[in-house]
């Protein structure tokens, strides 16, 4: 989940244009900066607000010198309306994303970049809107299988078992309950709709890994965390069969904010 730690507040850049913009009776927060086609639309990680946090600056200042590029606060986060209902699922999402780049006029074609648990979101806006799409970048995407996976690979609890794997195991029992996650995502829902919308087909896709050396929780024992990423690895990997037109590149240092 983001955390405000996670980068540096965002100082307003001449050439960005920021508008709140009407999807049917409540708003959404956009950012537009660049010209040139494709559009680069960037999708951050659970509840983070990417227009206040800033923690796609330096990547939205590289694509704008030759590309279109446009990044928004979900529904409910930074300056965004709520959303009309609770919960929500990835459709929800990607329905106010296509929604937002048609009433804010934003010309397609889309290349979709969806880090962590907004890779979710992205394949199923792909799976729903296939002719607006060229490609797909994934950063350290999300997978619909991953808590079932993690959770396959912890040891049988014990009593004297350390406190950061009780927590953990905790963590994924209770995910699937929307309240407990910032914007009241029900996984479990979402992961059945990304399952359902299949793959890219020959679209290029690019998936972006963490390092091997990241720990998702520094806390774990080293042989519950090194399972942990061999899970995480093949989960990566698993990605690149959503096309056939896949490349699969894993950071020597990067974590999961790469």
């Amino acid at each position: 989940d983001y955390t405000a730690s996670a980068a540096e507040p965002a100082t307003a850049t001449a050439g960005d244009r920021v508008e709140r913009v009407d999807i049917g009776g409540r708003k959404l927060q956009l950012l537009t900066r660049g010209e040139g086609s494709p559009t680069v639309v960037i999708e951050a990680g659970l509840g983070e607000p990417p227009i206040e946090s800033g923690s796609w600056r330096a990547v939205l200042d590289a694509i704008s010198r030759s590309n279109r590029s446009c990044i928004y606060d979900r529904a409910g986060l930074g300056k965004s309306d709520p959303p009309p209902k609770l919960p929500r699922t990835s459709r929800d999402v990607a329905d106010d994303l296509d929604a937002l780049l048609v009433k804010a006029g934003v010309p397609g074609p889309y290349l979709l970049v969806g880090h962590s648990w907004a890779g979710n979101h992205l394949r199923v806006f792909a799976g729903r809107h296939p002719e607006k799409v060229l490609g797909v970048v994934l950063v350290d995407s999300a997978h619909p299988d991953q808590d079932e996976k993690w959770t396959a690979v912890l040891p049988a609890p014990s009593p004297d078992e350390p406190e950061s794997v009780r927590k953990i195991r905790e963590l994924f029992a209770t995910r699937a309950d929307p309240a407990t996650n910032p914007e009241r995502i029900d996984f479990r829902a979402s992961e059945a709709q990304v399952r359902a919308v299949g793959g890219l087909g020959d679209k290029p896709l690019v998936i972006l890994s963490h390092s091997s050396k990241f720990r998702y929780d520094p806390g774990l024992p080293e042989d519950v965390s090194l399972k942990f990423e061999a899970v995480a690895q093949q989960l990566q990997a698993d990605l690149k069969r959503l096309s056939s037109n896949s490349t699969l590149m894993q950071s020597l240092n990067g974590g999961h904010y790469l």
